[in-house]
């Protein structure tokens, strides 16, 4: 194996949610948010099909533009 060793920068936590029968009401709405392990950050919580949807697609990203590992977040153990 050669190359850096694979490292876990982040964690994409979604809850899927629960939709009442017929599909026309949600009792649990979708949420879905983003930790990083490096700097110890949480983005989100977001809630909302169409809001989860679009924080899933960029969160990662996102949060890359902004992470500094040398500076723990406000939420930081």
């Amino acid at each position: 194996m050669t190359g850096c060793p694979l490292v876990i920068a982040g964690a994409l936590y979604v809850d899927m949610g629960q939709q009442a029968r017929g599909g026309d009401r949600w009792i649990k709405p979708p949420r879905a948010r983003y930790e990083c392990l490096l700097c110890r950050t949480v983005d989100g919580p977001v809630t909302g099909a169409e809001a989860v949807i679009r924080f899933n697609a960029t969160a990662a990203t996102d949060h890359k533009t902004r992470c500094n590992p040398n500076q723990q977040g406000a939420q930081a153990a």
